[in-house]
């Protein structure tokens, strides 16, 4: 993906237009480019504002309605049954996973170095602006878009069988679990890389060392997905070792 910068007036129309296939008229621009806008964007180009504070209020608005949402939908669940799923739809990976299914990285508007780090690619940072055009629609139309807005979106998405195994974050397990108690450092390492198999696609193979030990091996198509099946394959191991509870799915 190469990553341009849009101007404000194409990049609201390019809003526009992405928000009225779900039936919502966006009328201020302002509150969207504050809602797009990174830091780093923010520093090199003098402005006052970046989207942290769009995407605070936005994870309290997002918080409320998918509390909402569960409490309605699920009246047999308990207190601690409805945080538990409330945490998974929220989470940082669930949120950048719709993100790239809407396509709205195209949008972000970020400064040189953080296009040069593939910004555009951090869960951390669509998972960001999904909160804080949630924060924009509400300021401009109200609740009630908004409520709709998520509907369409994120709980259409989530309720897909199977959705949550999909996108399970091993990576993130295994970095979670040594923090809890484990000082050695983690690193993924690329021992292998196939010629060109069918298709012209290539099979990575990526070993995950905690310590310079190898815990965990895993082969895929992207860097990416080997990593995170490294990362499996090690909290399996480390589940044998380990009070740490699995689960295999």
């Amino acid at each position: 993906m190469q990553f341009i910068n849009k101007q404000p007036e194409q990049l609201f129309f390019e809003l526009k237009v992405f928000f009225k296939q779900y039936h919502v008229f966006i009328k201020e621009p302002q509150y969207y480019l504050e809602a797009l806008t990174h830091n780093s964007y923010a520093n090199e180009n003098n402005l006052s504002y970046t989207y942290q504070r769009m995407e605070l209020l936005g994870d309290a608005i997002l918080t409320k309605e998918i509390s909402l949402y569960l409490f309605l939908s699920f009246p047999d669940k308990n207190e601690g049954e409805i945080t538990n799923l409330r945490s998974k739809i929220v989470r940082e990976g669930t949120l950048a996973e719709l993100v790239r299914r809407i396509n709205w990285a195209p949008f972000l508007l970020l400064g040189k170095g953080e296009i040069k780090t593939k910004g555009y690619e951090k869960n951390s940072i669509l998972a960001d602006i999904y909160e804080s055009m949630i924060a924009a629609l509400y300021l401009d139309l109200g609740e009630e878009v908004v409520r709709n807005f998520i509907n369409d979106t994120l709980i259409q998405m989530v309720s897909n069988p199977g959705f949550f195994d999909q996108i399970r974050d091993y990576k993130t397990e295994l970095q979670e679990f040594l923090q809890a108690g484990d000082a050695r450092t983690l690193e993924y390492k690329l021992i292998k890389e196939s010629p060109p198999l069918e298709g012209n696609r290539v099979l990575y193979t990526v070993v995950a060392e905690i310590g310079g030990i190898r815990y965990g091996e895993g082969c895929g198509y992207t860097h990416k997905e080997a990593e995170q099946l490294a990362a499996r394959d090690a909290l399996q191991k480390l589940a044998t070792k380990s009070k740490y509870h699995f689960e295999n799915k």
